[in-house]
């Protein structure tokens, strides 16, 4: 006998979940990315102290 396999529909829905997360941090990331714009890439150093002009 042929017995038809049924396809498993438990797949559908996590993919569907995933989708949804990146397509929400996409969206997040697009609308904070032109606030920040002249800050980005700047990193903190603090400077030497200099030391007493004795020595």
């Amino acid at each position: 006998m042929i017995y038809s396999e049924q396809k498993s529909a438990g797949l559908a829905l996590p993919l569907v979940a995933i989708l949804l997360a990146i397509a929400g941090i996409l969206a997040v990331l697009v609308a904070t990315g032109g606030r920040h714009g002249d800050t980005a890439g700047r990193v903190w150093v603090p400077q030497a102290q200099q030391q007493g002009a004795g020595q």
